[in-house]
Parts: structure tokens; C-alpha cells; sequence
């Protein structure tokens, strides 16, 4: 049986993200997708801090990536928007540093794109990703490893944010 449309782009978007750590010799010690066995885990604990999943308890609806802002519980805080500059990819993501937390600034992150990859390592490398992937992501989730906040980038609203309860 062939992959559907979406599972193509969703399988691309994976490669992509290969080809950037090995073009660009990131440290797999830095930066790597999560084991497979560890992926609902992660998932799971990230859905239910920062979801309402009274709202959407179904496993389709939590594990598709591509607009999970949009479920987002109401009662977490929010701090000002970032507007993303199409014409300066690279500033906009250098402002992810104006969202951290000063004490998580050293942290070990997770980072779960659209396409519902799961990746953990450190902010630098993380960035490095983001910075050379050839389009724009339509959403990407970027928090430490307690889940003490979030980091939503959405493309439709050209802007990113963090979230905490």
C-alpha cells in the first residue's frame, strides 16, 4: 500500500531535517530525534500540559501537529506575540532567545514539528535546524524537558509565542 500525500511531505520534512544534521556536521549528542519507543511519551505529556483534551480527547485530533495552538488549553499565560519577518528568517528565529526563561537558557529542549517528528537537544543546534530547513515550518513546539513552558511558532498567524501555566 503507497504513503498518502501527507505522509510523503511528513516523511520529506524527517529527511530534510537528516540532511541538515549531517550537511551542517551537528553533534547527534546535541541534536537527534527521540527513540520511536519514547515518542508517545513525550507526546502524551506535552498534549496533556499544554492541551484541552476534555475538548479533544481523541488520539487522531492529539497527534496532529499542524495546528495544535489551536487546542491549546485557555487558562495558560502568554506572553507577546513575535512577529516572524518572512524577508529575515534568521533574526525571527534568533527572537526565540527573547522567550526563554533566563534560568533555561542552558536546558536540554524538545522540539516537535509539524510533521509530528519529536527531536530533543540544545537550543544552539536546535536553532541551526530551524535556520537552514529550505522552507518555512507551518508550526513547530519548543520546550524544555520539564514542560514548564512552550514555544509555538504558527505560520498562518506569522508569529511565535510562549505559553506556561
Amino acid at each position: 500500500m503507497g504513503q498518502t500525500e501527507s505522509e510523503k511531505i511528513r516523511y520529506e520534512m524527517r529527511n530534510e531535517i537528516e540532511n541538515i544534521i549531517k550537511q551542517y556536521n551537528i553533534d547527534r549528542t546535541k541534536f537527534h530525534e527521540v527513540a520511536k519507543n519514547y515518542y508517545d511519551k513525550v507526546i502524551r505529556k506535552f498534549y496533556y500540559t499544554f492541551c484541552d483534551y476534555t475538548k479533544y480527547p481523541s488520539i487522531e485530533q492529539r497527534t496532529y501537529f499542524t495546528y495544535m495552538w489551536t487546542r491549546f488549553r485557555n487558562d495558560l499565560k502568554r506572553t507577546d506575540i513575535i512577529r516572524a519577518d518572512w524577508n529575515n528568517w534568521r533574526e525571527y528565529i534568533y527572537k526565540i532567545d527573547n522567550l526563554i526563561p533566563e534560568k533555561d537558557l542552558i536546558s536540554l529542549y524538545y522540539l516537535i514539528v509539524d510533521g509530528g517528528w519529536v527531536y530533543e537537544g540544545e537550543l544552539n543546534e536546535i536553532k541551526k535546524v530551524l535556520l537552514e530547513y529550505p522552507v518555512t515550518m507551518e508550526d513547530f513546539y519548543l520546550f524544555p524537558k520539564d514542560y514548564s513552558w512552550l514555544i509555538n511558532h504558527c505560520e498562518d498567524g506569522e508569529c511565535m509565542c510562549r505559553v506556561w501555566n
